[in-house]
C-alpha cells in the first residue's frame, strides 16, 4: 500500500482544527507515545500551537491498547493520533474514546457500506473479525490539559499477516471491495469526530450521541 499523502490528506480535510497540524512517519514506535513526547515538551517550545495535531504512520513498532496490552501495527493499516486541548475531567475519557469509534463506525457504514459494530468500549468490529481500535490517554502539562485520541485501523495489510490471528481480523479494503484511500478517510472521521466531540464537551449531553452509539454497540 502507498504511503500517506499529507498533501492529499489536506485537501480533503474540511475541520476547523482537528487535523490542521499534521506530523507524518513512515515508520514510528507509537503514535500516541511520539504525543505524549511532544507534550511533555510543550511548555517553552514552539508547540504551543499544538492543538489539533494530528500524528500519522505506516507502521508502528510497539503500537499498545488499552492495560498496555500490544496493538500489532504492520504497513497497511492507518495509524493516528489526534492531539487536542481539553477542559473536560479524567473520567470524561471513556466517554471521548466511544464517541471516537462512533465518527469512525458512521463514517464506514455511510460512506463505506460496512456493517460495523462497536464492542464496548473501544474496537471496531465487521461481525466478529476486529478491524480497529482507539485509546484515549488525558496528558496534563504545566499549564494546559490535553486528550491523544490515538485510533488503529486495517486497511489494506497483507493477508498472511491476517491469517497468523486465526482469521480474527479482517481489512477494510476487503469489506469494500474497492480501493480505500487513507488520505480520504483519517479527513472524514476527523471531520466527525470534531462535530461531536464539540457538542460534548460544550454540553456534556452524551445521552443524544449514544442513542445512535446503542443502535452499533455490544458487550
Amino acid at each position: 500500500m502507498k504511503s500517506f499523502d499529507e498533501k492529499k490528506f489536506l485537501k480533503f480535510l474540511d475541520t476547523s482544527v482537528f487535523g490542521r497540524r499534521i506530523a507524518y512517519l513512515p515508520v514510528t514506535v507509537s503514535t500516541n507515545d511520539l504525543a505524549a513526547d511532544m507534550l511533555d515538551n510543550v511548555e517553552g517550545s514552539g508547540l504551543r500551537n499544538i492543538n489539533g495535531t494530528v500524528i500519522v504512520s505506516d507502521e508502528q513498532t510497539g503500537g499498545r491498547g488499552r492495560f498496555s496490552r500490544g496493538w500489532l501495527s504492520p504497513p497497511g493499516g492507518l495509524w493516528f493520533s489526534l492531539i487536542f486541548e481539553t477542559g473536560l475531567s479524567g473520567d470524561k475519557i471513556p466517554a471521548v474514546t466511544l464517541i471516537a469509534a462512533f465518527s469512525a463506525a458512521h463514517i464506514l457504514i455511510n460512506s463505506y457500506d460496512i456493517d460495523v459494530s462497536i464492542k464496548w468500549p473501544n474496537d471496531l468490529y465487521f461481525m466478529d473479525q476486529k478491524f480497529g481500535g482507539i485509546l484515549s490517554e488525558l496528558k496534563r502539562t504545566r499549564s494546559r490539559q490535553f486528550i491523544i485520541m490515538g485510533m488503529g485501523l486495517n486497511i489494506d495489510i497483507e493477508k498472511k499477516f491476517l491469517k497468523s490471528l486465526d482469521n480474527r481480523a479482517v481489512n477494510i479494503q476487503s469489506l469494500t471491495k474497492k480501493m480505500v484511500e487513507k488520505e480520504k478517510l483519517l479527513a472524514a472521521i476527523l471531520k466527525r469526530f470534531e462535530e461531536l466531540y464539540g457538542y460534548f464537551s460544550k454540553t456534556g449531553d452524551l445521552n443524544s450521541i449514544f442513542k445512535n452509539i446503542k443502535k452499533i454497540l455490544r458487550y
